[in-house]
């Protein structure tokens, strides 16, 4: 009885992530503070499977609001913190950081909050680094595949981008970039 009801736990799951990828987004999106979103989630974090393991340190810079989906921010931000997690099943280190970062955009200047999450995990092999956001691609045993491109989605939704870097053996860095509006980052 009790594999039956992991197995509906688990099949539940897998369709959820499957409408959640193919559902247009609902999303309210508001100005709201993404280091409030942050820490909220590392709280989560801390519940899950492994994270007594890994040494979680954070440095979240006093940044202008976003406008954003609160809780579809903390959906990205957990399956991104959950990887890192099962990168280092032997244990490890997982520093989240937020930044400015100024830029350009469509020639004119722009800035974009920045989150960091950087983990001293297995890294990802560079043949794999071009098929992490496509649907279904995983190397999990019990992955769906839709984690990341769900997530890719969330972010470009909020107009936004996912950058990934990694090495085999010393770990990734995703980052996570979301724009600011003009007016509110002047004094920042």
């Amino acid at each position: 009885l009790n594999i039956i009801v992991e197995e509906v736990d688990r099949l539940n799951k897998t369709v959820s992530q499957f409408l959640d990828y193919a559902r247009p987004y609902r999303g309210e999106q508001k100005p709201l503070d993404v280091n409030q979103v942050l820490r909220k989630t590392l709280t989560l974090l801390e519940k899950e499977e492994g994270a007594s393991r890994v040494e979680i340190t954070s440095n979240l810079a006093d940044l202008p609001p976003v406008r954003a989906d609160a809780e579809q921010l903390r959906q990205v931000f957990l399956n991104l913190l959950i990887n890192a997690l099962q990168s280092m099943p032997q244990g490890g280190k997982l520093h989240v950081s937020t930044t400015l970062r100024r830029s350009t955009r469509r020639g004119a200047a722009a800035a974009f909050f920045e989150v960091r999450l950087k983990d001293s995990g297995m890294g990802i092999p560079p043949e794999n680094l071009k098929d992490l956001f496509v649907p279904f691609f995983t190397t999990k045993d019990h992955g769906t595949g839709l984690g990341l491109p769900i997530s890719q989605r969330i972010i470009e939704n909020h107009g936004g981008t996912i950058e990934v870097r990694s090495r085999v053996g010393a770990g990734s860095t995703f980052t996570v970039l979301l724009p600011v509006e003009a007016d509110s980052y002047a004094g920042f």
